[in-house]
């Protein structure tokens, strides 16, 4: 048997699958080295799902089983729900977002994401300063939140 012969009975062997929700009913193709399948949801609709997500059970549904306080939306590359609540993770020492100590030179750095790209703001002598070219960079983000209406 070849390896195409192979592929295709492998792939027969997953329609009819359940994984959570999810019913497999055919195969979507192969993209970024990466096998896809059209599933069918119990709530009726259908989703297609990377095969490694449906073997790790890190996709069980449409989405209709998500949790809507975890929804979250994107406008523009932007996470509305992240830049509205502009808390502060723990793991971060400074207790400013976007604002670090370099060790290496000695300063604290402060950046901004903001659509998908972390802009540099600068490098500075004090947490102090590194906290005020912050909070001036998250205008963005008030600009921006009420041009989308998502404030």
């Amino acid at each position: 048997m070849n390896r195409a012969e192979q592929d295709s009975r492998g792939r027969k062997e997953w329609v009819g699958k359940q994984f959570g929700n999810l019913t497999v009913a055919a195969y979507d193709g192969r993209r970024g080295g990466k096998h896809y399948w059209r599933c069918l949801c119990k709530c009726g609709k259908e989703a297609i799902v990377c095969q490694s997500n449906l073997k790790s059970s890190h996709t069980r549904s449409c989405g209709c089983l998500s949790d809507p306080r975890n929804t979250r939306h994107f406008v523009e590359g932007t996470c509305i729900e992240s830049i509205r609540s502009r808390k502060v993770s723990a793991s971060n020492k400074s207790g400013i977002r976007g604002v670090y100590f370099n060790r290496r030179s000695g300063r604290w750095i402060a950046q901004i994401t903001f659509q998908g790209h972390t802009r540099y703001l600068g490098s500075f002598e004090s947490l102090e300063e590194a906290a005020q070219a912050r909070k001036k960079a998250e205008a963005i983000f008030d600009d921006f939140l009420e041009r989308t209406r998502y404030k």
